[in-house]
């Protein structure tokens, strides 16, 4: 944990030191996530650097026969700091930028709670962290509908267990006001 903690705030410096008046990054984007529903703000902090902070609620359901049907909505968390690659490639190609669509890597933090704020359907512990580097593409469409999709390497820790594995997060959903 205290390794994760070190990486993230190395990245939040290096995010100061590259901080510029010429950003190419939205200075902040209101996005709604209809895939997993929640809300996301992601705000630049330098040229082509951002910080996309979330809050999301997640879904279970368990059931089948002769055994009771139960379910949980449990709140989560996400951060992640961004860090754009292909701005200029995609400005050459007269290709968009507007609503931080490109292609970034980023350090992906998630955490949801394992009792659920509606339902009966208690998960064995008590929360889920997934910290994981993922490369991840986004899209901003004209009407505001965007997509996300990020994959790499990452950590899964419970209370009783921690492994690794491949961390693949999808998200659908609408830029509040369009882009820009």
């Amino acid at each position: 944990m205290k390794k994760i903690i070190c990486l993230t705030a190395i990245l939040m410096s290096a995010a100061c030191v590259i901080a510029q008046s010429n950003k190419q990054v939205e200075d902040g984007i209101f996005k709604i996530n209809a895939l997993l529903p929640g809300v996301s703000y992601e705000i630049g902090v330098g040229n082509t650097t951002t910080i996309n902070a979330e809050a999301i609620i997640g879904f279970a359901l368990r059931g089948a026969s002769n055994v009771e049907t139960e379910f949980g909505i449990y709140p989560g968390l996400a951060v992640d700091f961004r860090h754009y690659l292909n701005f200029e490639r995609r400005l050459r190609k007269r290709k968009n930028i507007s609503g931080n669509s490109g292609n970034y890597i980023s350090f992906l933090n998630q955490f949801q709670f394992g009792t659920p704020l509606i339902g009966n359907l208690e998960y064995a512990s008590d929360y889920y962290y997934n910290a994981a580097i993922v490369y991840g593409l986004q899209r901003t469409y004209k009407k505001g509908f965007y997509w996300s999709l990020a994959f790499g390497p990452g950590v899964f820790i419970n209370e009783f267990d921690k492994v690794t594995g491949l961390l693949v997060d999808l998200r659908l959903g609408w830029v509040v006001g369009g882009r820009k």
